[in-house]
């Protein structure tokens, strides 16, 4: 009963997140991705991924830090150094408690790019070892909708790049 519960506010978080997947400016994708991680927190600690849910309070904080700009080098470090801790403190799941950590180690140094092209491209291939993570861990909705999301990203993020690209070409023929 607690594995469709949880798949079931699973579900509702992966709604959000594959809405996520359109959106193109960083500060509306951090904002839905907090709503979905609060989700998810609940999701992956009924289902006993709590060094996932462990990252995803960091991440809550984390992404309300960068929406105001805040994050900073000394910032990043102490996340990552509060994440390491804690899933070292709490793993329980072996190598695969220590997925959480890398995703949001890789994220949390790079998320405060400001081309919109790259954060989308971050954004994106962070969604991929969580297709996993979720499964393993029996969120069969959490690891299915990861896998949309990324899909959806990957094509919203193509989207972007030709738009750049003809927004660029125009600018060009504008100058000559």
């Amino acid at each position: 009963m607690i594995v469709i519960i949880a798949n079931v506010i699973d579900f509702i978080a992966a709604m959000i997140q594959i809405w996520s997947g359109t959106i193109k400016k960083k500060n509306r994708i951090l904002a839905a991705q907090t709503v979905q991680m609060g989700l998810q927190i609940l999701s992956m600690g009924l289902l006993g991924g709590i060094t996932g849910a462990i990252g995803n309070v960091l991440s809550v904080i984390r992404n309300m830090v960068c929406y105001k700009d805040w994050l900073n080098w000394p910032l990043k470090i102490v996340f990552i150094l509060a994440q390491f801790g804690l899933t070292w403190r709490f793993n329980v799941q072996g190598a695969l408690g220590w997925v959480p950590f890398w995703v949001c180690a890789v994220y949390i140094v790079f998320m405060d790019v400001k081309d919109q092209i790259k954060f989308k491209i971050l954004s994106t291939l962070s969604y991929i070892p969580w297709v996993v993570y979720f499964f393993m861990i029996r969120s069969y909705t959490g690891s299915l909708f990861a896998a949309i999301t990324a899909v959806t990203s990957g094509w919203t993020l193509i989207l972007m790049i030709r738009n750049k690209e003809a927004y660029d070409s125009a600018a060009t023929v504008s100058e000559e």
